[in-house]
């Protein structure tokens, strides 16, 4: 291999803020897309739910700045049922969903984070917490 390619081999190998993922005690939450200045993460629970978290402002505070979030969780299934459905940023409606509040450790990427969420319209009051990861390890 050529000497000169090795520095851009490198910057292939660099996990883009896109794989940040975070080891929560429901699954793995990863970053999956952003919408405009909102970022959408994904948590994939163990018996094969998925739900989004939409977080207003996150996808523009990659970089730093990072500090508390409010946002909405949709479900695609759930024990739950709130009296009305919620636009899945991706396409779908459900009757899963709720709030939460998000707060990251430190205002860097990778950062671990805290928080509490909530069903429906209920102050979020179930606390969780997301360990970062990087690149999906």
């Amino acid at each position: 291999m050529r000497p000169f390619l090795l520095p851009l081999l490198a910057l292939c190998a660099t996990p883009a803020l896109a794989d940040e993922v975070w080891t929560t005690p429901m699954g793995p939450v990863a970053w999956e897309t952003d919408l405009g200045a909102n970022a959408v993460l994904r948590l994939d629970q163990p018996d094969g739910r998925v739900v989004r978290l939409i977080v207003p402002g996150l996808a523009t505070d990659v970089m730093g700045g990072r500090g508390s979030y409010t946002g909405v969780w949709v479900s695609s299934r759930g024990d739950e049922a709130c009296a009305t459905e919620m636009v899945d940023p991706l396409g779908g409606k459900s009757p899963y969903w709720g709030t939460f509040t998000l707060t990251f450790v430190h205002d860097a990427f990778p950062s671990d984070w805290a928080g509490v969420y909530g069903s429906c319209l209920d102050t979020p009051d179930r606390p969780v917490a997301g360990v970062a990861q990087v690149g999906g390890e």
